[in-house]
């Protein structure tokens, strides 16, 4: 079976490609915004919407027109017109997406939807002979494994690990002052994997961050938490300059440093953390939370945020997907309160953080108990029972 995976290396480019790779992402953010007010005019004067292809022809003739257009690779300004219509068809299926104006923070990243050569046949435009030869596309890697993009040149990338599997696409994404490279792989699953476990219940919590149902405990890092303090102050410094003036552009880029920090070390922890449990364990059973309900409790939203619950379980289906295992999602009902000895109901409120049953005298962590438990449901739905 073949997956898809995405991996993220640095980039390095000069002064002068960093300039056209800035003004690039102007240019597919005005043409971006173009698109959506057409679409949107179009919209409530035929009731009826503009269509991808539309868009994209209208940009053709533009291109006749309007001569910076033609600074930059087609394929980047093509994609612009998918994410809209990707946004589109999200909207459609019920989920409520506001389609708004972008301004420069929000548009930060373009995509080269082809990547490498392959062979074809072309024919000479002075002979008329038609060779096989070797077409490079917009990006591809050249002899010295750089980067190499039309209308920019080679970049040097930081290969820090090795890619593994076809490339299909490459997307280059500003992160503050830094640049990366990702890169869409397409490769097959190890359907084959030997797991030393055959199963674990996972419960995430606040406290700590995960409780395995073997009595494993994964303490919370609340990495928000240890640099708030910092944060708060260079916020606040950051309301008492002028806005616009270069002291507020300065401090700016230090807030968008922290904020970057903090959500690098999260997703750090996340990646290693759902990779160890993909490795070990061929069924991984979590609750099917919905964590979009669960933050309207204003006195717990920034916590269950800083934990990041709903980015773990991301990765973790496509890593347990991506090594031959499988994530299930367990309906979460009275995981907390049922006895995972004797299944009789203990009610207790969320202060208690112990489960005691008097039915059956065990005695256990609230969250180790949950776990066991939904670990047991997930075996069910298999028809399986545990190992140990």
């Amino acid at each position: 079976m073949l997956v898809r995976m995405n991996y993220k290396y640095e980039m390095f480019p000069n002064e002068e490609q960093m300039q056209t790779l800035d003004s690039w992402l102007s240019i597919c953010r005005q043409q971006y915004n173009s698109a959506l007010l057409d679409k949107q005019r179009f919209y409530q004067k035929n009731q009826t919407g503009l269509s991808r292809t539309q868009l994209q022809k209208q940009q053709k003739a533009d291109k006749q027109k309007i001569p910076f257009l033609k600074t930059i690779p087609s394929q980047p300004l093509q994609e612009v017109f998918f994410r809209l219509d990707e946004r589109t068809r999200t909207s459609l299926k019920g989920v409520h997406v506001i389609q708004k104006i972008k301004k420069h923070k929000d548009y930060n990243s373009l995509t080269f939807t082809q990547f490498g050569g392959e062979k074809r046949h072309v024919k000479s435009k002075t002979t008329g002979e038609v060779k096989r030869r070797d077409v490079r596309y917009a990006a591809s890697l050249d002899e010295n494994n750089h980067l190499l993009i039309s209308k920019l040149g080679a970049v040097y990338v930081n290969f820090h690990r090795p890619l593994e599997g076809k490339v299909k696409q490459v997307t280059i994404k500003r992160q503050g002052s830094r640049w990366f490279a990702i890169f869409s792989v397409e490769r097959h699953v190890n359907e084959m994997a030997e797991f030393p476990v055959q199963s674990t219940g996972v419960d995430v919590g606040i406290q700590k961050f995960a409780v395995l149902s073997d009595g494993t405990t994964v303490e919370n890092p609340k990495f928000l938490l240890k640099e708030e303090k910092k944060l708060r102050r260079a916020q606040k410094k950051l309301s008492r300059m002028k806005k616009g003036s270069s002291n507020w552009k300065k401090q700016l880029q230090k807030v968008q440093q922290l904020h970057i920090k903090i959500a690098n070390q999260r997703r750090d922890f996340l990646h290693k953390l759902s990779f160890r449990l993909s490795k070990t364990y061929k069924f991984v059973f979590v609750e099917d939370l919905t964590i979009r309900n669960i933050v309207k409790n204003r006195h717990l939203a920034k916590s269950i945020h800083d934990a990041g619950w709903g980015t773990f379980c991301h990765m973790l289906k496509y890593k347990c997907k991506n090594n031959g295992g499988e994530l299930i999602s367990v309906k979460p009902h009275y995981t907390t309160q049922d006895c995972s000895g004797c299944e009789t109901r203990v009610k207790k409120s969320l202060s208690v953080r112990t489960h005691v049953c008097k039915s059956c005298g065990i005695v256990l962590d609230r969250d180790h108990n949950a776990a066991i438990n939904i670990e047991k449901g997930g075996l069910a739905l298999l028809n399986l029972s545990p190992t140990a």
